[in-house]
């Protein structure tokens, strides 16, 4: 049976997880929950991960440096309750090879929901027609507000966990759906149930546009002033992902211009100044970041972690274990 360590600070353990889950956990070994609020006392922390073999991470838990893993030199595996694993992996870590999973995928999926929200919603012209109902008007501008959200072309940037989800539920629609990843082929593509195109054909040729790449720098502006005015007149541009993605001067500059509207979950930095055109633009819906997990969501963490043991304790390889190899290429 595992040692199973939960080293998750007071405000995650009451968000993310719940006595089901730790039941959950337990027919895989011994399971040991954290019991104070925050990582301030050191000692304390490293005392009560001595002789893990499983180390339950989470957002805000302390990094996993020398002095942990030295604590418990049996150590198999960290599960990270949380997206990415950048800020509890360090140089030890990496050296040990220790192996480590992270819940992007859990969170993933409410991304993707969401931007799916979005889509459907702003093709049917939701927000504005709402402010027209308000202001007294009714059907007047049907017509060039709403669009069915059916036989047209969405683009999806980026094949990732979060894209992979997003195609799927396309799926359950009739429209044609254009992914851009440069690192997938078309087969691996189509297989999913899209074409695979070039970033500017799906600038171009989709009306609906949701971008789901990773923040690093490789992506850092990859809309910006040169491919922005490609997006078609009535086109809908949204971006659950990351703010850093699109040059922020750039997309202002187009959206002033009224040819297309967008839906923003982020920006950069966050939050934006409050005098920022975005907050007032009647093109624009912005929401404070809540596309992944905001509320009872994040019990999807929970769920995943759980069944990430049940696979590493099976012998399995996890689902979203981490090859940390590729860093450069991780959010």
């Amino acid at each position: 049976m595992e040692n199973i360590k939960v080293l998750v600070n007071g405000e995650f353990r009451e968000r993310v997880f719940a006595q089901k889950y730790y039941d959950k956990m337990a027919k895989f070994g011994e399971v040991s929950v954290y019991d104070r609020v925050d990582f301030s006392d050191k000692e304390y922390y490293l005392n009560f991960v001595k002789g893990a073999t499983i180390i339950l991470t989470s957002w805000d838990s302390p990094v996993i440096d020398k002095e942990i893993l030295d604590a418990c030199p049996n150590l198999k595996a960290v599960v990270h309750g949380a997206g990415s694993v950048r800020p509890i992996i360090s140089d030890e870590f990496i050296a040990r090879k220790i192996r480590i999973t992270n819940s992007a995928v859990a969170i993933g999926e409410g991304v993707a929901e969401t931007a799916l929200g979005f889509a459907i919603s702003a093709c049917k012209g939701f927000y504005w027609l709402d402010r027209d109902t308000s202001n007294g008007l009714w059907q007047e501008n049907i017509k060039q507000t709403v669009t069915d959200f059916y036989d047209i072309k969405v683009g999806v940037i980026s094949g990732g966990f979060v894209g992979k989800h997003m195609v799927k539920l396309l799926q359950n629609f009739h429209v044609d759906v254009l992914l851009y990843d440069p690192f997938l082929s078309k087969e691996e593509i189509e297989k999913l149930g899209a074409e695979k195109v070039e970033l500017d054909e799906l600038l171009k040729e989709c009306d609906v546009i949701s971008i789901h790449a990773p923040g690093i720098p490789a992506t850092e502006n990859m809309l910006n002033a040169d491919n922005l005015p490609l997006i078609k007149d009535g086109a809908i541009l949204i971006n659950t992902a990351r703010g850093s993605i699109i040059n922020q001067d750039a997309l202002i500059k187009e959206l002033k211009t009224g040819r297309f509207k967008a839906c923003l979950d982020v920006t950069y930095p966050e939050p934006p100044a409050k005098d920022n055109p975005l907050r007032n633009m009647d093109n624009v819906i912005l929401t404070p970041h809540i596309a992944g997990t905001a509320t009872n969501g994040l019990k999807r963490v929970a769920l995943h972690v759980c069944d990430e043991i049940e696979r590493l304790t099976k012998g399995e390889k996890m689902k979203t274990e981490v090859d940390l190899d590729n860093l450069s290429k991780l959010a």
